[in-house]
């Protein structure tokens, strides 16, 4: 098959779910030709770095403006103001990536971000484009913004995104309950006393991971320092991921650290480091949970993005797979009360492999295989 899978560098997780499925198809079907565009980028880098830079700056000085205009586009459809305006833009924007798809020629269309959806059912409602499209929506709950009639598939996280979805429109049968595609790496098993030693940490301690995705945000440095006065036998792992100014701030703040610590930056080697921890505190982003899900370790959640992050924080609270300790403040006593709950810890454990996906590779690339036979079976029946 030929794919072209479609995503925006917009933090992490678009891009590590769109290299994941490309994984996967040259996986189960290696003579595959697959390509990544990075939609905004391939358009006019210039206007990617203003877009994504305005996106990531609001996220980390004023996330409640964010959540804002999520919510009020949410409320509002697809037909007010803001939403008009956007649709223009982005109806430009769409015949910009027409070329690159003419020259690829693919079979199927895949994306994992809300954006190039647009794009690309703005082109097949105007007949520019006749290619089955999936979309994988990487969050645990729909925005309008993800849902187009002409999506032929739609991939999601869980079952409680269907009703939803259907009651937006979208045909039952075209929502698949496949799970957001992670790293063929997170099904490898570490042996976790050999992941510690390597670290020079105690295999006999439990152990915290505290992350904050691929650009540290969120209120880590501050968490941590509540933790390094802990009086318990415990130990830390802190991924600070590319940002340098979160790192150094860890390191100062390790060295009056009552427990043992290991700062890292960005790191290739999360797996590993969610197989040998006991419990994980990280923000709500939708990759992040389905790699936690698959390590099967119980999640501590704070400081969500307002709007899909704080969706995601309400499915894993309502099935149990976390907690919450809102923005981090006074989280100490909450944390180490959790960590002294066997059996707290074991339900939410046996949770997580509940609903964690661990065939999600497989399930897509079957809905993706399905969808250009189908296609090729039409275009043999037209031509009869």
């Amino acid at each position: 098959m030929r794919a072209l899978i479609l995503s925006v560098s917009a933090g992490g997780g678009h891009k590590h779910a769109a290299l994941a499925l490309k994984d996967y198809i040259l996986k189960f079907e290696p003579v595959s030709e697959v390509k990544i565009l990075d939609t905004i980028k391939y358009i006019n880098p210039i206007l990617n770095k203003v877009l994504i830079g305005g996106y990531l700056n609001t996220l980390k000085i004023t996330p409640s403006l964010f959540g804002k205009i999520y919510k009020f586009t949410e409320n509002t459809g697809k037909d007010d103001s803001i939403s008009s305006f956007k649709n223009k833009l982005t109806e430009i924007m769409a015949h910009k990536i027409l070329p690159a798809i003419e020259k690829f020629k693919p079979d199927i269309i895949i994306c994992t971000h809300w954006y190039p959806v647009e794009m690309v059912s703005i082109l097949k409602k105007k007949n520019k484009l006749n290619i089955p499209i999936v979309c994988i929506i990487t969050d645990y709950a729909p925005h309008s913004f993800w849902i187009y009639p002409q999506v032929d598939s739609y991939i999601v996280s869980n079952k409680d995104m269907i009703e939803e979805m259907v009651h937006r429109g979208i045909n039952r049968n075209s929502i698949f309950d496949s799970g957001i595609p992670v790293g063929s790496d997170f099904f490898d098993r570490y042996n976790r006393n050999d992941t510690l030693k390597e670290l020079k940490l105690d295999p006999n301690k439990q152990v915290i991971l505290i992350m904050g995705g691929s650009l540290g945000m969120g209120r880590i440095s501050g968490i941590y320092s509540q933790i390094a006065n802990s009086t318990k036998d415990i130990q830390v792992i802190v991924v600070a991921g590319n940002n340098k100014k979160l790192y150094t701030k860890l390191m100062s703040i390790k060295k009056t650290s009552n427990v043992d610590t290991r700062i890292l930056g960005f790191t290739k080697d999360v797996n590993k480091y969610m197989q040998c921890s006991d419990i994980l505190i990280t923000k709500p982003g939708g990759l992040t949970i389905s790699e936690a899900l698959i390590c099967q370790i119980p999640i501590v959640l704070f400081s969500p993005i307002p709007g899909q992050e704080e969706k995601n924080e309400e499915f894993l609270l309502k099935h149990n797979l976390a907690i919450s300790i809102g923005d981090g403040t006074n989280c100490r006593e909450k944390i180490e009360q959790l960590l002294c709950s066997s059996e707290t810890l074991k339900i939410m454990k046996h949770n997580c492999k509940k609903f964690s996906k661990p065939n999600c590779g497989y399930n897509i690339f079957n809905v993706i295989n399905d969808l250009i036979k189908r296609r090729e079976i039409a275009i043999m029946k037209s031509e009869i």
